[in-house]
């Protein structure tokens, strides 16, 4: 496996080249030699298991077992956001970039494994004085998954519950977000020139 800077699935899902060269996420996202786009997952010995995605599979590593997927983390952060997917936290990124946030996934539902990894993490960002954004997907098991996550927070944790207005999950929104800001390029091309 090799570190990506770009890929086609990725540019397809609204996932630009400066948000794959940030430093937030150097060493998180990966391609294989079938050209699948890799997002390991890390628990406590580090590397257990990698999503695999592209435009026609979505699986998880066989011998694998899910950990959490995460950006670099700095002493400087003031937010951890938490997503169910990789794909977005990158999209909630391209949104909201602070250079303070880090992110995590978990792909899909939670194991007891996922939860006590969970709750280290929101231990550490709850000392550094920092929030925790649950940023799970707008229907019925995001939700369920945004309360899962609650419980694992510490007592007294500054702690929001943040969706898109519209659609079901940050990528979607963003999609959405970018084919309007094409459809306006494109208005303000057709006018023409003004005097």
């Amino acid at each position: 496996m090799r570190e990506i800077a770009n890929h086609a699935y990725l540019q397809h899902r609204g996932i630009n080249r400066e948000t794959l060269e940030s430093d937030r996420f150097a060493g998180t996202i990966y391609t294989d030699s079938r050209n699948n786009v890799i997002f390991p997952h890390r628990d406590r010995e580090g590397v257990c298991g990698y999503e695999i995605r592209n435009q026609q599979f979505k699986g998880f590593s066989e011998s694998g077992t899910k950990g959490l997927w995460h950006s670099q983390t700095t002493r400087e952060d003031k937010r951890l956001v938490i997503c169910e997917s990789p794909i977005d936290c990158l999209s909630y990124y391209r949104f909201f970039d602070d250079d303070q946030t880090r992110y995590f996934a978990t792909g899909g539902t939670l194991s007891e494994n996922q939860k006590d990894l969970i709750r280290g993490a929101f231990e550490k960002i709850h000392k550094q004085g920092g929030q925790i954004v649950i940023a799970t997907d707008r229907d019925e098991a995001g939700e369920k998954l945004a309360l899962e996550l609650a419980k694992e927070a510490p007592s007294g944790s500054q702690i929001s519950r943040e969706v898109p207005d519209y659609q079901k999950d940050w990528n979607e929104a963003l999609i959405v977000a970018i084919r309007e800001q094409q459809k306006k390029s494109e208005r303000s091309r057709s006018r023409g020139p003004t005097l």
